[in-house]
């Protein structure tokens, strides 16, 4: 039976997507819409779904503490395009491994999300769905990651989201609706990037049995 949705996911990934309009279900409350610029970079982000106990999970990671825009975060594996990167679903993929310590040749591409701008960042980032077949061994470096958060699918699809004031720095208050899950506040890029997957995981028939 997961055969099947991972079959129907991967040809629904290859249709007209959801796109911007599911995305921004989920962003922050602001008025302006951002573009990318021309001088912003590129990234790519892996959304890995994975057996565990019976049920397809995410892989989301808490960032560690650092000097940066995504400092402490809620974020899928991923980052930066780097020059021996040949395409940002290469990037996803080694960032991924990098960060989490899954063997990315065990990963199957199913297809890619939205690409999304992020403009705290200046980067391009596109979201790349990928599926392994049974639970990866994971290594988590723990200078990128302070923890790894597995979310069951179920979880993701059955939540209504909700919205909570995120203090974005010195008299700055974001008004963010996000999913509250595993004990987590999933909002920003991350929210925007699982409404349009979970958009199209529902067209592809996910059941909630």
């Amino acid at each position: 039976m997961r055969g099947d949705f991972i079959n129907r996911l991967k040809t629904a990934l290859g249709n007209t997507l959801p796109g911007e309009p599911a995305q921004r279900k989920m962003a922050p409350g602001v008025t302006r819409i951002f573009n990318a610029t021309e001088s912003a970079g590129e990234a790519g982000v892996l959304l890995l779904l994975y057996p565990r106990k019976g049920d397809l999970y995410i892989l989301l990671i808490k960032r560690t503490e650092y000097p940066g825009p995504h400092s402490g975060q809620v974020s899928l594996p991923g980052g930066k395009k780097e020059e021996a990167d040949t395409t940002q679903v290469c990037t996803a993929l080694r960032e991924a491994s990098e960060e989490t310590g899954i063997e990315h040749e065990s990963v199957t591409v199913l297809g890619t999300l939205t690409s999304l701008y992020i403009p705290v960042s200046n980067l391009e980032v596109l979201p790349v769905v990928g599926y392994t077949g049974k639970p990866p061994d994971f290594n988590p470096d723990p200078k990128e990651v302070e923890y790894l958060i597995p979310v069951r699918l179920k979880d993701l699809v059955r939540k209504a989201p909700i919205t909570r004031n995120i203090i974005a720095g010195p008299d700055i208050i974001i008004s963010a609706p996000g999913y509250g899950t595993a004990n987590e506040f999933i909002w920003g890029a991350t929210a925007m990037i699982l409404s349009e997957f979970i958009e199209i995981a529902v067209s592809a028939g996910f059941s909630l049995r």
